[in-house]
């Protein structure tokens, strides 16, 4: 890779400690989960990514390695497509002249990231919850705002090729279902297959949200 490019494919790097830090929190996870108090380990369909950030697992045991991975991950990874973002724009700006979409562009994908470093610091216990479940939302709304204004800059620069267009679009639509049974969906607290279904969304969008941005920084290093 040139390392004059470092500015887009050090968000390969990003998404790797993400993986990496969350694998080895998952394995380490003493157990519990929102409504099993006794299940042991880290029960991929039954809980949150959240629950690693948490320094008291859900079956009263200490979790203070497992959540600094976790939080370490997040803002590492919010800072690589911070990073990544402010070229990725630059590409964007020499097609789309509209002042208005671009600041759409910046101010939502800014919100997002930064609230995405205050789920870290927020975490879902104790009397953190409000400040957690209030940045995961504006997270992931702003998160959709930015998707949407993106799509349509996608489709409109020709040096962008069609795989990354109707990636953002298909992103998009996996991000509005996440965001509708998030909030319309069965209470997590309501039954084991209730939870299922609400941990399993947020897995399948946090994996959307990898694969999306590692199909951004392919197209950034082709067209740069």
């Amino acid at each position: 890779m040139n390392k004059t490019n470092f500015k887009y494919w050090q968000g390969y790097i990003g998404i790797l400690i993400f993986v990496i830090f969350n694998t080895i929190a998952m394995l380490l996870y003493p157990g519990g989960t929102i409504l099993d108090s006794n299940s042991e380990g880290y029960l991929f369909f039954y809980n949150y990514f959240s629950n690693l950030g948490e320094w008291i697992a859900r079956n009263g045991e200490i979790n203070t390695v497992s959540a600094y991975l976790f939080n370490s991950s997040l803002i590492i990874f919010a800072i690589s497509y911070f990073s990544f973002f402010i070229s990725f724009i630059k590409l964007e700006l020499k097609a789309i002249k509209s002042k208005s979409l671009n600041a759409v562009l910046v101010l939502s994908i800014i919100i997002s990231l930064l609230s995405f470093v205050f789920i870290a610091v927020f975490s879902a216990e104790g009397g953190s919850i409000f400040f957690h479940m209030f940045f995961v939302k504006l997270a992931f709304r702003s998160l959709f705002i930015h998707s949407v204004a993106q799509t349509y800059v996608v489709f409109k620069i020709p040096e962008f090729d069609k795989f990354l267009s109707f990636a953002s679009l298909g992103f998009t639509t996996i991000l509005l279902l996440f965001l509708i049974i998030m909030d319309f969906g069965p209470s997590p607290h309501a039954s084991q297959n209730s939870l299922l279904i609400q941990v399993t969304s947020q897995k399948v969008m946090v994996a959307s949200i990898m694969i999306y941005f590692f199909f951004q920084i392919r197209t950034a290093l082709r067209v740069s």
